[in-house]
């Protein structure tokens, strides 16, 4: 076997959308293209079966839901009530 001693990165394709997947020896990540932020599952929490595991995969899978609703609809969380994306401040008493 190939030891993995550095990062492996690898394109794919799900729903449509383009991902990138990398391995490395510390982690597996799974990133949007062109993205930073995605979802990451360290060695050793995939190795120990905790059942930390399954809630911390369910929260990052919301993560990425998330994302590509922000994509869509092209706000943040924050700009999604207001139509500039900046909060508007509050009025003042006469």
């Amino acid at each position: 076997m190939t030891p993995l001693d550095k990062p492996l990165k690898r394109a794919l394709k799900v729903g449509g959308r383009d991902y990138v997947v990398s391995l490395s020896p510390v982690a597996l990540k799974i990133t949007r293209k062109a993205h930073r932020l995605g979802v990451e599952l360290k060695w050793a929490d995939i190795v120990s079966g905790e059942s930390a595991l399954a809630v911390a995969l369910n929260a990052s899978l919301g993560q990425l839901q998330h994302e590509s609703v922000r994509e869509r609809t092209g706000k943040t969380a924050a700009a999604a009530g207001t139509k500039s994306g900046r909060r508007r401040a509050p009025k003042r008493a006469r």
